[in-house]
């Protein structure tokens, strides 16, 4: 038998095994007919809202770090309650150790300032801690950045540490610089809120040690590119307004760092439209690639694609048969007012993901010019323009994974720039583009492969209803009152899910009369399954059904023909099986005692005759 669903276009559904979950929906846009279509992998995402993080309305309800199936839109792994240094960013697949882990930040966001404070966190493959990373030399990891490299031997962070003493005049920001005109003003209220305005972030990266901790680089913006190249005003407070350590002005706001195999760094700093190579050996910029309005010349741009503003999340890509270097951006070309002064910025139509190939050949001491030109370039579908945030991640098989920030919504492209995929992620509303409206926002987002043998123990349910002969789901104790009418047909719901398991591909539900005396334990994996054939060879156990693995959640409907047994359901226990593709035992769930007092979930109306008892999951809404 079959359930059917009162909506399959909800903002977010319950499991039934797992009614603590409110897990946000990927409301799908575009798709492909076969997933084999799009580039092998995982999507993995951390959305959280845009509204006060004291509303309790807001949406996403559980913001966090999760995993999802994209072309189903299935959800393959919460991590809502792994990650409890409250907000989470930047969940990815990493290497550590000669194993695969997952790295995300997690810490305290200030999203009126553009910045939070925090630690990188690695997880395992059964998403059990394996370390916490932090800065050195006292400081404190901003969000921005989240990377470990070498097998995991060392980690990049970047940080946003304030500093006094920096006699910042109001222009600054528009051709201003650092002290300038400040202590010669004729007006002493002026001259007094230029003493005032003194504090400026030094936007810092480091890298550091995963093991020890011990720096092993760290670079300062103050020490290399002076403020009057911001672009963002300090007068309009925007980026912070210079009065206090709390309202520093963040003229240069670093929000990526890379490094190449050569030991060199590349860094977006958002607040000067620049792209910057560092020397790994002396710290010196080897180059700057600016883009819109900008104080850096080092390259001639070759089209017009390349000009970018405001951008996040640059990568280096190796290099081109040419010779010439491959880097990728998150091109916003547009800035928000988080503290609500200021101006918002809008330099195009739309945001962009963009590569960009830069030829550093010739020799500028006798006139050459370094050129940038655009190498692709990947537009959104519906005219987005992200004012925050945003990564673009290019894959192995040449397709571009552009996650939109700001704009809660996520785009598969392949090497053509063609849509294959593209999702926004809900809101309180079921319109396509609910995201837009600045509830879910997503810094980043990657796709990888990705298995996950969860040290946690899997869910099961088994909810007891009764159907009338229209196939309507009633309450277990309800009884047909008319006359002559058919009586009503005892069901078991059956549920099972395994948050964060990539490896079940089926469910066996078995049945038991409850024992008089139980201690309810969940036993050792290993002895359980050397076990199996005894435990169901035991008296009094039943199988009930095996069904193919649906998405998180797996669920079957058994009919009881039995009115003697169906009397008598709850006074029975259910468990599930988990197998793997060779249909060999991966664990077993505890015994759970069969529910006949839960009344009938709102995304189940009706047992449909017609079916073979597949498991019904309410998962993403297509449109």
């Amino acid at each position: 038998m079959t359930l059917s669903a009162s909506s399959t276009c909800t903002a977010t559904w319950q499991f039934l095994s797992r009614p603590d979950l409110n897990v946000p929906i990927l409301n799908i846009t575009h798709n492909t007919p076969s997933a084999s279509q799009l580039s092998p992998g995982l999507l993995f995402i951390s959305p959280f809202s845009g509204d006060s993080d004291h509303d309790e309305l807001a949406s996403p309800p559980q913001p966090g770090p999760y995993i999802f199936e994209p072309h189903s839109g299935q959800l393959v792994w919460s991590g809502f309650a792994q990650y409890t240094a409250g907000w989470t960013v930047s969940l990815h697949k990493t290497r550590f150790k000669g194993k695969d882990a997952l790295l995300a930040f997690e810490g305290k966001h200030n999203a009126l300032h553009g910045h939070g404070h925090g630690h990188l966190t690695l997880l395992d493959q059964s998403y059990g801690l394996i370390k916490s990373v932090g800065a050195g030399h006292h400081r404190l990891v901003d969000k921005h950045e989240a990377q470990v490299i070498a097998d995991g031997a060392s980690a990049l962070v970047q940080i946003y540490h304030p500093v006094p003493g920096y006699g910042l005049q109001q222009s600054a920001g528009e051709g201003g610089e650092e002290g300038g005109e400040g202590g010669e003003e004729g007006e002493e209220g002026e001259q007094h809120d230029h003493v005032h305005r003194q504090w400026v972030v030094d936007a810092q990266f480091q890298e550091v040690d995963v093991q020890t901790g011990r720096t092993l680089f760290e670079w300062h913006s103050l020490d290399h590119v002076p403020v009057h190249h911001s672009n963002i005003s300090l007068v309009g407070g925007q980026a912070g307004n210079g009065t206090s350590s709390q309202q520093a002005w963040d003229y240069f706001h670093i929000n990526s760092v890379d490094k190449d195999r050569h030991g060199d760094y590349l860094i977006s700093a958002r607040d000067v439209n620049s792209v910057y190579k560092i020397s790994g050996k002396t710290g010196r910029i080897i180059w700057a690639l600016g883009g819109r309005n900008t104080h850096n010349k080092d390259f001639e741009h070759l089209d017009d694609q390349v000009a970018f503003s405001y951008q996040h999340h640059a990568k280096f890509h190796g290099y081109d048969h040419n010779g010439r270097q491959l880097i990728s951006l998150y091109d916003n070309s547009a800035h928000g007012t988080e503290t609500g002064a200021g101006t918002e910025v809008r330099d195009a139509k739309t945001s962009s993901g963009k590569i960009i190939a830069l030829d550093t050949s010739a020799d500028r001491s006798k006139g050459g010019k370094w050129t940038a030109r655009t190498w692709r370039a990947f537009y959104p579908p519906f005219d987005l323009l992200s004012k925050s945030q945003g990564s673009t991640h290019l894959l192995q098989d040449g397709h571009v994974v552009v996650n939109w920030g700001s704009e809660g919504a996520v785009t598969e492209f392949n090497d053509a720039g063609e849509v294959l995929w593209h999702a926004f992620l809900a809101s309180n509303s079921h319109h396509p583009e609910a995201a837009r409206d600045g509830h879910v926002q997503n810094y980043r987002a990657f796709k990888s492969t990705w298995s996950g043998h969860p040290a946690e123990e899997p869910a099961v349910v088994g909810l007891a209803y009764r159907s009338d002969e229209d196939g309507k789901l009633l309450p277990f104790k309800a009884r047909g009152n008319a006359r002559g009418a058919a009586p009503l047909k005892a069901h078991i719901v059956l549920a099972a899910s395994w948050n964060g398991d990539t490896e079940v591909r089926a469910w066996k539900f078995q049945r038991r009369r409850k024992p008089a005396h139980e201690t309810r334990t969940w036993s050792d994996w290993s002895f359980i399954a050397s076990s199996i054939k005894r435990l169901e060879g035991w008296r009094g156990v039943h199988h009930l059904a095996t069904k193919p693995r649906s998405g998180f959640e797996t669920r079957a409907v058994v009919g009881v023909e039995s009115v003697g047994l169906a009397s008598e359901l709850h006074k029975h226990q259910i468990r599930a099986i988990a197998l793997d593709a060779r249909g060999r035992t991966l664990t077993v769930t505890r015994w759970e005692d069969i529910d006949t007092q839960r009344p009938v979930p709102p995304q189940l109306q009706e047992i449909d005759a017609a079916g073979d008892a597949t498991a019904f999951v309410v998962q993403t809404a297509h449109h």
